[in-house]
């Protein structure tokens, strides 16, 4: 990595960082709505502490050619797990791979232990240093993510919207951080962790740390649990639109309100897509009475069903009240 590289990272780093940190100040600014409001604020802090751990190991990672033998982040089915790349990048001994927690495990579960662990207070001996710790934010992100996504799941069925909608700019502001900030880390591990490697990371993920990691249903436990996390936000989605369009079982939301949300959930499910790329497809082969139930088509046909109502929903949440739908 050239001197110019690493220091063109670290500046996007320091910018995208205080974009991030204006848009914290405005939501200091502007009331929290009840008891959602301050524990979606708290996920926000978290979700910064994180990243400037991650951003702070990363500064100071040791200085090391590009490898193609190496591991890197990708979406592909042969990518490599963030965690193993995330240890090459930190200069952190790889050593074998750890230990799978039952047969549906294919190594999350636990690297989620792994990290908890490290960042457990109680931990005896030596305290984790900065890239160890960096390492266990990465593991841990399919914790907080399945957290983030449980929250706006309620978000969308409540109808309660944690905080005031600011305008346009402070969105863009949000945005642009994360934006900078992932472009940063790009230039910090001289290309390894591609953009939108830690989301993809998190939903491929999801949950990992919860639980024994054992699946109930005969599948890949992460492949079930991205699966479920999409189809969630999916109903959710669909009920929200169409109880505000037409049925009213829900509590009422606000258009700008609605809008932000179901963007949200349509965000998180087109990673979610993204993530089932990179995760071992089971194959049941056929099932059921008569042996001609293909399992892959059947869960293609649940996951594109629940697409389909969620597309209608979006697109009757989004138009103005006084536009029919």
């Amino acid at each position: 990595m050239t001197r110019a590289v690493r220091w063109t990272g670290r500046f996007l780093v320091v910018a995208g960082l205080a974009l991030w940190a204006t848009w914290l100040g405005w939501r200091l600014t502007t009331p929290m709505l009840g008891v959602a409001g301050v524990a979606v604020f708290a996920l926000e802090l978290l979700s910064l502490a994180a990243t400037v751990v991650l951003s702070a190991a990363l500064w100071s990672a040791p200085r090391r050619s590009a490898n193609p033998a190496e591991p890197s982040t990708g979406s592909g089915a042969g990518a490599a797990p963030l965690p193993e790349t995330m240890r090459t990048v930190l200069g952190l001994s790889t050593g074998p791979r750890t230990d799978r927690f039952g047969p549906d495990d294919t190594g999350e579960v636990a690297w989620a232990r792994q990290a908890l662990g490290t960042v457990d207070p109680r931990r005896r001996g030596d305290r984790p240093g900065l890239r160890e710790l960096a390492w266990a934010v990465v593991a841990l992100d399919g914790m907080r993510r399945m957290v983030v996504v449980v929250a706006l799941t309620l978000v969308l069925f409540s109808g309660r919207f944690p905080f005031e909608v600011p305008r346009w700019e402070m969105f863009a502001v949000l945005a642009g951080s994360q934006v900078v900030v992932s472009l940063g880390h790009v230039a910090l591990s001289d290309g390894r962790i591609r953009p939108g490697a830690r989301l993809r990371w998190s939903m491929a993920s999801i949950g990992a740390g919860f639980g024994d990691g054992t699946s109930r249903t005969g599948l890949p436990i992460r492949w079930t649990a991205t699966m479920g996390s999409m189809v969630a936000l999916n109903v959710a989605v669909s009920l929200r639109g169409l109880s505000d369009r037409w049925t009213h079982g829900l509590g009422a939301m606000s258009h700008d309100e609605r809008v932000v949300s179901m963007l949200a959930a349509a965000w998180f499910v087109a990673w979610g897509f993204v993530a089932l790329r990179s995760l071992q497809q089971p194959t049941l082969g056929f099932y059921g009475a008569t042996r001609r139930l293909e399992e892959t088509s059947t869960r293609r046909l649940a996951l594109g069903a629940t697409l389909a109502v969620a597309a209608i929903g979006l697109v009757a949440g989004l138009l103005p009240a006084g536009v029919p739908a």
